[in-house]
């Protein structure tokens, strides 16, 4: 199933060394953005990117809070489980190198309604309901159904923002569920799934004038979702880690084919 709606995770987490350092150019005001507006969901926007780019500095490679499920290529997963509040939580990061797509990039495939229906092949449907701003917009989104279980739908706001940092620009896409009078939970039938998903990107190039070759976008992917209804928590997390792998390398061929012919944007 897909992995945003039968995953119970929060991810967020740095590699090192020559496979990912998310804390080079690490952002030095990651509250402010160049193109900040006020809209109902801003502040909760901010708060979210101030958690998880102060969550990715954590080391999953050397601490051993953290555990190693998987590795495939550049891709890898990490798990961990940590007490908050007297609540269990479990953490789980996928991580991963794309050759010759920047960060800007990557988070416009990753945001873009319109580019995303191209990759995602698990949506049924997407409606814009709301406009915030120019980065930020709520979303009704159905699930194509897998059989046996009940067909999921969501409202979320997705917001994409640039960070502010040293070189090239980090940017950030939150998708965070969220109400809307226009779509209440139940309608048609369907079961409302809630999500937080976090989509960290950083552009690797040290050349003047990059072409293609010379650049690499390294990602950070977290997804904390609640599927609605029931479903055992070993069975989502096996299903989080098969697809978190799919769901990298899916986006990933998509970006780089999508960029190949285009001018480079930042």
């Amino acid at each position: 199933y897909k992995q945003y709606c039968l995953s119970k995770a929060v991810v967020s987490t740095q590699s090192t060394g020559a496979d990912l350092e998310i804390k080079q150019e690490e952002p030095s005001s990651v509250a402010e953005c160049a193109d900040k507006k006020d809209h109902r969901m801003y502040n909760q926007m901010q708060e979210l990117i101030n958690k998880y780019v102060e969550l990715s500095k954590q080391n999953p490679e050397s601490d051993p809070s953290w555990q190693p499920l998987s590795k495939s290529g550049e891709t890898k997963i990490f798990r961990k489980e940590e007490e908050v509040n007297n609540v269990m939580m479990d953490y789980l990061v996928a991580t991963t190198v794309v050759e010759g797509v920047t960060a800007g990039e990557m988070a416009e495939v990753f945001h873009s309604k319109e580019l995303k229906l191209k990759w995602d092949h698990t949506i049924e449907a997407d409606k814009l309901l709301e406009t915030l701003d120019e980065h930020c917009a709520v979303y009704h989104q159905i699930l194509k159904r897998v059989w046996p279980t009940a067909q999921r739908d969501m409202v979320y706001a997705s917001h994409k923002q640039k960070l502010d940092g040293d070189g090239h620009p980090t940017w950030i896409v939150c998708n965070v569920s969220c109400e809307h009078a226009s779509t209440p939970e139940g309608i048609s039938g369907y079961t409302r799934a809630t999500i937080e998903v976090v989509l960290f990107c950083q552009t690797v190039c040290d050349k003047p004038n990059p072409t293609r070759n010379d650049i690499k976008c390294k990602i950070v992917y977290s997804a904390s979702v609640n599927p609605g209804g029931w479903a055992p928590s070993s069975a989502v997390r096996a299903i989080s880690q098969r697809e978190y792998p799919k769901f990298l390398k899916k986006i990933s061929s998509f970006a780089q084919d999508h960029v190949k012919k285009e001018e480079i944007k930042w």
